[in-house]
């Protein structure tokens, strides 16, 4: 008798392997093809105030990353920073306070490198960053760190006096930022604990310092000093109480008191010899009236005398002033410049990496490509700038340079010996003096503080002028033929050409500054 044919285990084997590999396939994650890695900087970037940063964002492996959208965060603040290839979006728009400061540099976007420019830095930069790159099938992130930091002004001391506890010694600086540090020292070097300190955050996010200590009488030198804690800078001011209550007497009093005491004693010894002299042939009265006649003659005579030397100090002190003036002013001191003209080249080995220069070494443009150098002392790391080939230490030099179609710029001399690494404030006390335009029509000379200048027309060509033993650097409009602006230092170093062509900026100051002799 036979039955229903029996199902064998056997033959289901095969479709239970197959739904098992199934369930693995689903499970496990498949090879995906263009996947990679976004790689931010490692360790915290350093942001100047009011300087421009570059955050690079590199894909690894490298590729091509012109078809992505790569998109810039803060961690906790809102909104977008920057995106890519489109700023603006309805759906996800732009943080106001970026739409004029941001943008994408994509020189090496073949290789994977897209970096975003901001430009200027301001206070409330700072903080952690995200850039996101998404392509078709895949999106990658990286996170970095930016510390925002700004070197303020050299302090400035004053002394009120009248105080019963003592004497009042304020210290005063702005522009710093993170909170600064602030120390005061007496003549050992000895820290000082101060009575009062205040420290503000003004307008522009940067912190206002003033400290005040208490000293006695008895004190002689105290100093100031105000510490970026970021990057370590150190700005200090020292004064000397003694000298600021109880100022030393000119040199000039006290050789004019010489000399009237000098003139006293010779005419005291010409009376007396008179007195001799007329003893011989008169009587006591009558050599005693006489005697006084003439003590009153020569007393007449020497203030008359004194009288016309102080006049015609005078008039010789005006005179000298105006021809100094005639000399500098207008055409006749442009004329006078000329007449040392000097040849004036790039030096190659200077230039920051971002410049381009010109082969006959005589023009000089800003650009966006961070070029292959070689890495050397002589060469700027941060400042984008470029000295000239010829090196001055006597001697007076002049020459011209064309800042045609121009909207920023910076022009003039510096010290040989300048610290070219890392940030670099430009001021006479470091080194450098030099007139800029900041933009249409901000002409201001870079002293300490800063010295706005209001020019009836704007230069087309401007000459620069260094009378290296008289401690001039002056700058003329060549355009209207008129003088701008001069320094007066003791100069005691060589000192070198400076010149800044200023950054790209959305198309505009793309002309070199040419020098033109």
């Amino acid at each position: 008798m036979s039955g229903p044919p029996v199902l064998r285990p056997v033959r289901m084997q095969p479709l239970w392997i197959s739904t098992g590999t199934l369930l693995l396939s689903i499970l496990l994650p498949w090879p995906v093809t263009g996947q990679f890695h976004v790689i931010g900087p490692r360790s915290p970037v350093i942001a100047v105030v009011e300087e421009e940063i570059v955050l690079p964002c590199q894909l690894s492996p490298p590729r091509d990353a012109g078809d992505m959208e790569v998109r810039w965060y803060r961690a906790h603040s809102p909104g977008l920073v920057h995106r890519y290839p489109s700023p603006q979006d309805p759906a996800e728009p732009q943080r106001q306070d970026y739409r004029a400061r941001a943008e994408v540099l994509l020189e090496n976007a073949t290789r994977g490198l897209v970096s975003l420019r901001v430009r200027p830095v301001h206070a409330s930069d700072g903080g952690e960053y995200t850039c996101f790159f998404e392509s078709p099938t895949y999106y990658n992130e990286a996170k970095f760190e930016v510390l925002v930091t700004g070197t303020g002004m050299a302090p400035h001391i004053h002394i009120e006096s009248g105080n019963t506890k003592g004497i009042k010694v304020t210290c005063t600086s702005t522009g710093w930022y993170p909170e600064p540090e602030v120390q005061w020292k007496d003549l050992q070097g000895l820290h000082l604990t101060p009575a009062s300190e205040t420290k503000t955050i003004e307008g522009n996010g940067l912190f206002h310092v003033q400290s005040s200590i208490i000293v006695d009488k008895s004190s002689k030198n105290v100093s100031c000093v105000i510490r970026n804690p970021v990057l370590g800078v150190e700005k200090g001011a020292r004064v000397s109480v003694a000298d600021a209550l109880f100022p030393r007497n000119s040199p000039w009093i006290v050789g004019l008191a010489v000399f009237v005491a000098l003139l006293v004693f010779g005419m005291i010894i010409i009376s007396i010899l008179f007195l001799r002299a007329k003893k011989a042939k008169g009587s006591l009265k009558e050599k005693h009236g006489s005697l006084n006649e003439k003590h009153g003659e020569l007393r007449e005579q020497y203030e008359l005398l004194i009288k016309q030397k102080e006049e015609i100090e005078k008039e010789n002190g005006k005179l000298h002033e105006e021809l100094e003036k005639r000399k500098l002013l207008g055409e006749e001191g442009l004329k006078l410049a000329r007449c040392y003209a000097e040849g004036v080249t790039l030096d190659r080995k200077t230039a920051h990496p971002y410049l381009q220069i010109a082969k006959d070494n005589k023009s000089v443009r800003g650009g966006d490509v961070f070029q292959d150098l070689p890495k050397c002392r002589q060469r700027f790391d941060t400042l984008v700038c470029v000295l000239g080939q010829q090196i001055f230490f006597k001697g007076k030099h002049y020459w011209e340079v064309s800042v045609q179609e121009k909207i920023k710029w910076t022009l003039g001399i510096c010290k040989d010996s300048v610290c070219r690494q890392g940030e670099i404030q430009l001021s006479p006390e470091v080194g450098f003096w030099t007139l800029c335009l900041n933009k249409k029509n901000d002409y201001q000379a870079l002293a300490n503080p800063r010295v706005p200048l209001h020019l009836e027309e704007s230069p087309e060509i401007v000459g620069i002028f260094l009378d290296y033993e008289a401690g001039r650097v002056s700058f003329y409009n060549v355009t209207s033929l008129t003088h701008i602006y001069t320094y007066r230092e003791c100069f005691r170093e060589a000192l070198r050409p400076y010149f800044y062509p200023g950054p790209l900026h959305n198309g505009q100051n793309g002309h070199p500054l040419i020098i033109q002799n």
